[in-house]
């Protein structure tokens, strides 16, 4: 074997055997700082798959069944590689902040619903996050944002996958479009400061829509 491709391999597994998921991360975290989960990463450590935080729409009985937590990731520079999956806080009125690391292969989403019966609205802030090739968007809210602070962060060739899901409801939506770094949430708008927004493919880069979007919730 070729010794750029032993040397390739040996780097591959390398990077494999320092993985670790994100779940178990946020599994072994304890409090601190005022938050439920204090997850600190650490520098030059790639960890892998999506994590869920709050509570689940049950569309059979209209329920919302789970509860949240305040969570804070101190990324300290760390890979987080959701490998498809997302890191979603969701029904509840919790907090998620995360900084200093790079996203890839996945997304950022809060998921909110308000009614004059029900308020539950997650809050938190990224900064200093670089997001790459994102699957669908960087970022995504649904439902809340006005509580939600983005700063200088980094937002790069988010993935179209095509039509996103409706809100509740489950169901793919032609005026749900994936592929902006940052989709909004037509009921709510959050503060952002000194973000930067960048798609390799001059086509995608010279669209407004790859970039900034406002989507209707309800699709």
């Amino acid at each position: 074997m070729p010794k750029g491709c032993a040397l390739a391999c040996v780097l591959i597994l390398q990077h494999a055997a320092d993985a670790v998921s994100l779940q178990e991360m946020f599994e072994l975290a304890g409090p601190g700082n005022g938050y439920d989960k204090y997850i600190e990463l650490e520098t030059g450590v790639t960890y892998t798959g999506g994590l869920f935080i709050g509570a689940t729409f049950n569309r059979i009985t209209a329920e919302f069944i789970g509860d949240g937590l305040d969570v804070r990731i101190v990324g300290n520079g760390a890979i987080l590689d959701l490998q498809g999956g997302q890191i979603t806080v969701a029904y509840c009125n919790n907090r998620l902040d995360i900084d200093d690391c790079i996203v890839i292969n996945g997304d950022l989403r809060f998921r909110g619903y308000d009614d004059s019966y029900t308020t539950l609205v997650p809050s938190g802030s990224a900064q200093y996050v670089t997001f790459y090739n994102t699957h669908d968007y960087a970022v995504r809210m649904f439902g809340c944002g006005s509580d939600i602070f983005l700063q200088r962060n980094i937002f790069m060739n988010a993935v179209d996958t095509g039509p996103d899901f409706g809100y509740l409801n489950g169901e793919p939506s032609g005026w749900l479009p994936t592929g902006a770094n940052i989709a909004f949430s037509l009921q709510a708008y959050p503060q952002t400061y000194e973000n930067w927004s960048y798609h390799s493919d001059s086509i995608a880069n010279n669209d407004p829509l790859r970039h900034f979007i406002f989507l209707c919730d309800y699709g």
